[in-house]
């Protein structure tokens, strides 16, 4: 899908620039910022999700009500996704 993007002299001098470094096009590099910063977005949120989960845990701990299983089975309990697996320096 076509679409024009509005930049500021500075953003469009910055990604000139970059792009020129990396000897790509700016909408090369302008593509992967986008994807970046998306799918950043999209572990944040899940990030959350299991901050949320945890906490309830410990909730439910001091109330008494947890029993121990496996963290597949915990993530299944709560309605969340498998945990995805990540590389070592993510």
């Amino acid at each position: 899908m076509a679409m024009t993007l509005r930049l500021s002299d500075a953003d469009d001098r910055m990604l000139t620039e970059q792009a020129r470094r990396e000897k790509r096009s700016k909408q090369g590099v302008a593509r992967e910022a986008i994807r970046t910063y998306l799918s950043d977005q999209v572990r944040r949120i899940e990030d959350l999700a299991d901050e949320l989960a945890f906490a309830r845990y410990q909730l439910r701990k001091q109330l008494g009500e947890v029993t121990y299983v496996s963290r597949a089975e915990a993530r299944s309990a709560l309605g969340l996704r498998p945990a995805p697996l990540r590389d070592a320096g993510a």
